[in-house]
């Protein structure tokens, strides 16, 4: 009796590890484009509302890496104005350097002009 209940036992663990195990997906994170999570990042900095930009700025360099795979150009100007303010305590050379950063993104001046209407 006690054969029969481990072999039932033993044969149902196995059922479920295959069925289980048969249909797994593999999941892939969603994919992110560097640009747009640089110009969310950077755009606090260059309005001046991050006191200190260096917990943000391993990040941005991090997405600048991601973006020199795709363009390069972009990647080494951007990178050359990210060494800029990691190296900088001056908070308006940051947001001078984070508004110009912006600008080379297409993210235009964060001037807090208010966004256009589209016309009827």
């Amino acid at each position: 009796m006690l054969q029969r209940t481990t072999y039932a036992i033993l044969v149902m663990a196995v059922t479920v590890l295959v069925i289980g195990c048969s249909q797994a997906k593999s999941v892939k994170p969603p994919e992110r484009n560097p640009k747009e999570e640089l110009i969310k990042i950077l755009q606090p900095i260059a309005e001046g509302k991050l006191q200190q930009a260096g917990s943000a700025m391993g990040e941005v360099m991090n997405l600048i890496e991601q973006l020199k795979k795709t363009d390069p150009a972009l990647g080494n100007e951007l990178e050359g104005d990210g060494k800029k303010i990691m190296s900088t305590q001056d908070i308006n050379t940051v947001k001078a350097t984070a508004q110009a950063m912006l600008q080379k993104l297409g993210a235009g001046s964060s001037g807090g002009a208010a966004p256009s209407q589209p016309s009827p």
